[in-house]
């Protein structure tokens, strides 16, 4: 009797389990389905404001805004920065001169660039020892961090009394304001 009395409800439960798993599957499909819903709001949201964004083309004003303060910036700034730059390598290269004489230097900066000209005086005996002075200040030249390039020109020294020589020597160093 017993077991009978159990069976109805066992019955009951039976039949009952794929009601309570279609409710449940139809509860996840309907969170699911609203969850892609609210998505695809935000999607369209988005969509709508960057095609307002690429109307209006911010991005572009501001980087014509940027680029005109930077210029700006540059050109107000360039006097002070290439004369600066200018004091700096004469500083330099009168540092690296010794034991030779500077006699001139000229400096012409430019946009990226300064070119120079030096005027150096060698005093000494032989002409191997000079130009072993000359090229001995020619490698310290070359080591300052900012000079591109050194050199002598084609034409050769021009000569002063007792027994001094006087070289010219072109160099570009980099501008870095």
């Amino acid at each position: 009797m017993a077991e009978q009395a159990k069976q109805p409800a066992d019955r009951s439960l039976k039949a009952r389990w794929p009601f309570f798993f279609l409710v449940a599957l139809a509860a996840v499909s309907l969170l699911l389905h609203a969850v892609r819903y609210r998505r695809g709001m935000k999607i369209a949201e988005r969509q709508r404001q960057y095609s307002d964004l690429m109307r209006a083309r911010p991005i572009a004003e501001t980087k014509a805004r940027r680029a005109r303060y930077y210029q700006a910036r540059y050109l107000i700034g360039y006097p002070m920065a290439a004369s600066f730059a200018a004091a700096d390598l004469v500083r330099r290269v009168g540092a690296c001169a010794p034991p030779l004489r500077l006699l001139s230097v000229q400096v012409d900066p430019g946009l990226q660039e300064l070119g120079f000209e030096l005027a150096v005086e060698v005093s000494g005996g032989r002409p191997r020892e000079v130009r072993r002075r000359l090229d001995a200040f020619l490698g310290r030249l070359r080591d300052i961090p900012s000079v591109m390039s050194a050199d002598l020109p084609r034409s050769g020294p021009s000569s002063r009394g007792g027994g001094v020589r006087v070289f010219t020597v072109i160099g570009r160093a980099e501008f870095q304001p």
